[in-house]
């Protein structure tokens, strides 16, 4: 299943609006904030159409899964977008994860808990809050409610970090380390994030993501953050394949960041990660910018093409450190899980 979708579902009492363009969307925040009568608004339009007293506006199905036969009845489902409450027992299960891997369905769960084994996206976290402003609806006796971003990740000022930790251990590694230098390591991993930002005695962190699949951690990751003295930032592109795709190096190969949802395809990517993984490999096979996960061709990092990748970081990290020079070489450093030893020219 690929597109954006518009969903308006209302009754007399209530007017819900949301937005979904990926395969898995989140929708979390406290309680008494709708999300239950969503749910039980959708069920009931599906069950009993315009009688139940419910309009429903959406380009595609919109069903809600319960516990009772729920393998059985996703199974019969496609083109639909399947809404699911935290209550469901089967949500944290494999056979879930594996059905929803390959699903030509969108899911939308509705839980205030962190789903460890699903890649969703940061951007697709949602809280709902309600709406009363006479000024912004005609009928302020209604109740609307809204969804928006629970993460806004913007930096706001300039960080000047003592350690930049990054999720990623190969190619965007690689990059990294020749951006920032000694002061770089890999975590390994982004379940190993919150372990190398609680362990770390520096002031000033960025810890760098890949926001396409890091939804899971970012809960716990976010709640120490606003804990700790630290400063740190949390930098959170698509991908490292993103921001390389981004970058134009290969010709207009940026205009698959911008629709991404009509390209995505549920059944073939189980995030917008593999998919810019699998869509960068695809358009540089046989030429001199070959793409690997596990080693960054040295024609990524030539002068030109080097500045084309930087260009795409936010100014107040690209700012942030001072590139004293243009060459230099990649030296194994103490406590950093994997570096490189040889040096790679611009």
């Amino acid at each position: 299943m690929t597109g954006k979708y518009d969903i308006e579902i209302y009754n007399k009492r209530v007017h819900y609006h949301l937005t979904v363009k990926r395969n898995i969307t989140v929708i979390q925040g406290d309680s008494a904030t709708g999300k239950t009568e969503l749910l039980r608004m959708i069920s009931d339009y599906e069950n009993n159409g315009i009688s139940s007293g419910i309009t429903q506006i959406c380009e595609k199905r919109c069903v809600v899964i319960e516990n009772a036969s729920w393998k059985e009845r996703l199974a019969t489902l496609q083109q639909c977008i399947i809404f699911i409450d935290e209550g469901a027992l089967f949500l944290r299960s494999k056979e879930f994860t594996k059905m929803v891997k390959g699903s030509d369905n969108y899911f939308v769960l509705v839980t205030r808990d962190s789903l460890e084994h699903l890649p969703y996206s940061i951007e697709e976290i949602y809280g709902m809050r309600q709406e009363r402003d006479s000024q912004k609806y005609q009928n302020a006796r209604k109740i609307y409610n809204e969804t928006y971003q629970l993460y806004n990740l913007q930096a706001n000022e300039d960080i000047h970090p003592d350690l930049i930790i990054t999720e990623d251990s190969n190619s965007g590694y690689e990059f990294y380390y020749k951006l920032f230098g000694e002061t770089c390591c890999s975590a390994e991993g982004k379940s190993n994030i919150l372990s190398y930002l609680q362990k770390s005695h520096e002031k000033e962190i960025l810890a760098i993501v890949d926001g396409a699949a890091f939804g899971p951690e970012m809960q716990h990751v976010m709640q120490y953050i606003r804990d700790t003295r630290n400063k740190i930032v949390l930098y959170a592109p698509e991908s490292f394949e993103y921001l390389l795709l981004r970058a134009n190096i290969i010709d207009r190969t940026s205009e698959a960041t911008e629709k991404t949802y009509e390209l995505a395809d549920s059944r073939e990517y189980f995030s917008w990660e593999e998919f810019y993984t699998a869509y960068l490999i695809e358009q540089t096979r046989n030429t001199i910018y070959e793409y690997s996960k596990k080693k960054l061709k040295d024609t990524y990092l030539t002068v030109g093409n080097f500045r084309k990748i930087v260009s795409q970081l936010p100014e107040k990290i690209r700012f942030s450190n001072n590139l004293k020079n243009e060459v230099f070489s990649i030296k194994r450093i103490k406590g950093c899980p994997k570096k490189y030893s040889e040096t790679t020219p611009f």
